[in-house]
């Protein structure tokens, strides 16, 4: 079977970039981007129209976004599940990713990086502390990939954001 999907394309191109990461990150990163391309072959390769689901009206309430923020804060170094994350608050995994994007402004990927780059801001800090152990303390299994986060998010290398301090 051939899918000449330029947007498809892209999104594959996304998850085996994240499975050569290899990162404790990628796995709730690639879990998004599969649910993505789920809906992008629905769109395009389905004879029947989807049926029109209204994105909620609300985000999470405040108990959930609690709830969930408190876990990835307390597990931000392990290999949270997007799964995991839909449980604490017994939404499906689509509905937990709109709901959590309306109440944070962030995906739940996004938040998580966030929180991973702050405490290795603080860490980065200590100098007896190497670049790579900081990297695997804030959950990244390589220094490339903890170096292309930090660079995305801070705008500088975990070594230049060093330097400065």
């Amino acid at each position: 079977m051939h899918f000449d999907d330029p947007k498809l394309f892209a999104i594959m191109a996304l998850i085996n970039n994240e499975i050569s990461a290899g990162d404790a990150m990628s796995q709730l990163f690639i879990e998004q981007l599969l649910d993505l391309a789920c809906l992008q072959l629905l769109r395009a390769h389905s004879a029947a129209p989807i049926p029109f689901a209204p994105e909620p009206r609300r985000g999470l309430t405040s108990w959930q976004v609690k709830r969930v923020t408190t876990y990835m804060r307390e597990n931000f170094a392990e290999d949270i599940r997007l799964q995991e994350l839909a449980d604490l608050v017994n939404l499906s995994r689509f509905h937990f990713c709109t709901a959590f994007r309306i109440a944070t402004g962030k995906t739940p990927h996004g938040w998580l990086t966030g929180q991973r780059i702050a405490c290795a801001k603080t860490l980065l800090g200590d100098r007896t502390l190497r670049i790579i152990d900081i990297a695997l303390l804030v959950g990244y299994e390589t220094p490339s990939a903890f170096a292309a986060s930090f660079r995305k998010v801070a705008g500088l290398t975990p070594s230049e954001f060093r330097r400065r301090l």
